[in-house]
């Protein structure tokens, strides 16, 4: 493959400074990240990697440069804040990501690569009925899907399920529960568990959501990617295997997540898990043993 320039969208972030520093290794790739560093963070940024500052609204201006792949992953991505601003989910979900879709029509792009959420099958399909960011992530869905009908847009579209690992958020309300957690542990403070605890996430390794998004770009094509772990936990299961103490709070317990199938990224990328969340608990408390 000759040289290529390839742009992520939220590439500062957890799971897209891991794609950047994936698809950086290549040295046929120049890599462009455009983040409104809204949960992203310099202290992500990958060296040799360009990095453009602003909205995904503001595409076009800030990224003049036609990509010949682009992965959409900078979004607002969370479930129980999105309840409580939904004018802002709606600015970065649907104008943001209307425009990249626009933009990747416009400059022809060989192939526009899409992290959905694993949401959208909650609920026995009706997922994107229970808060603001389902809602959006689903309509986008669509969106793409229909590009590709109208204007024969390339695309591809990949699904996350819940992702932990290094550079995850562990404090303030836009943390991540893993991270979380980690910081609760740390702190020796009891973890919270909203009732009823037995909402259940397929915790999928960070670098293999990385990994997988961009073999979604090099080999997939259309939707259906699944991206997550074949074995799902419950919060409270989590929250036992740190130890310690746990305290049951009311609260939203977001959705009951569906089942997932991998069956197509396992046969059409070769993509599989290669960290078990257990485990990595596991090794996390090993590391920072404290008295209970």
């Amino acid at each position: 493959m000759g040289k290529q320039t390839i742009l992520v969208t939220g590439g500062a972030g957890h799971v897209g400074s891991h794609l950047v520093e994936l698809l950086n290794e290549n040295p046929n790739n120049r890599v462009i990240s455009l983040d409104n560093y809204f949960n992203g963070s310099e202290k992500n940024h990958v060296p040799g990697a360009e990095y453009r500052h602003g909205h995904t609204k503001d595409i076009e201006t800030l990224v003049p440069e036609t990509p010949d792949l682009l992965y959409h992953l900078g979004e607002y991505a969370r479930i129980t804040p999105s309840r409580e601003e939904p004018a802002l989910v709606y600015d970065m979900n649907i104008t943001g990501t209307f425009a990249v879709v626009e933009y990747c029509r416009l400059h022809k792009v060989k192939k526009l690569v899409y992290a959905a959420s694993s949401t959208r099958f909650a609920v026995e399909g009706n997922g994107r009925h229970q808060n603001p960011y389902s809602f959006t992530k689903s309509v986008n869905v669509d969106l793409i899907n229909d590009y590709g009908k109208w204007y024969d847009l390339p695309y591809a579209i990949c699904y996350f399920y819940n992702g932990f690992g290094p550079r995850e958020r562990g404090e303030g309300k836009y943390a991540t529960l893993i991270a979380r957690y980690e910081q609760l542990y740390l702190e020796g403070q009891p973890l919270t568990v909203v009732k009823p605890g037995t909402q259940k996430r397929a915790f999928t390794y960070v670098k293999d959501l990385a990994r997988g998004i961009m073999l979604t770009g090099e080999k997939g094509w259309g939707d259906g990617y699944a991206l997550g772990a074949d074995q799902s936990h419950s919060v409270l299961e989590i929250a036992e295997a740190f130890g310690g103490q746990i305290e049951f709070v009311d609260g939203y317990p977001g959705r009951e997540e569906s089942a997932n199938d991998t069956s197509k990224v396992r046969e059409e990328l070769g993509w599989h898990t290669t960290v078990d969340i257990m485990d990595y608990i596991q090794a996390f408390v090993k590391e920072h043993k404290r008295d209970k």
